[in-house]
């Protein structure tokens, strides 16, 4: 069996990531009467921001690795159901 190359290790990390990050957003969609306060919920979203931004980074590598140019990528969080402009409503 011929081993992997750099590039197909970073493939398969990134490929995990992202599976990883479908199952947690999926699981964080569904309804549970065992999180009534959204604190579960609240986790799973926080730790898809971060394997968001490993994904980033890995896809970065990647780039690197292939003499691409750099890319540059900003993750903002809003408010669910509000519009960028009425995120910052109700705050104080």
């Amino acid at each position: 069996m011929k081993p992997k190359s750099v590039e197909d290790l970073l493939q398969d990390q990134l490929a995990a990531c992202l599976a990883a990050t479908q199952d947690c957003l999926d699981r964080s969609r569904q309804t549970s009467t065992d999180d009534p306060y959204g604190h579960i919920r609240r986790h799973d979203v926080a730790y898809v921001a971060r394997l968001m931004k490993a994904s980033a980074r890995l896809t970065e590598a990647l780039a690197k690795l292939r003499g691409e140019s750099r890319q540059t990528i900003h993750v903002t969080r809003g408010v669910a159901g509000m519009g960028v402009a009425g995120a910052d409503k109700g705050r104080g």
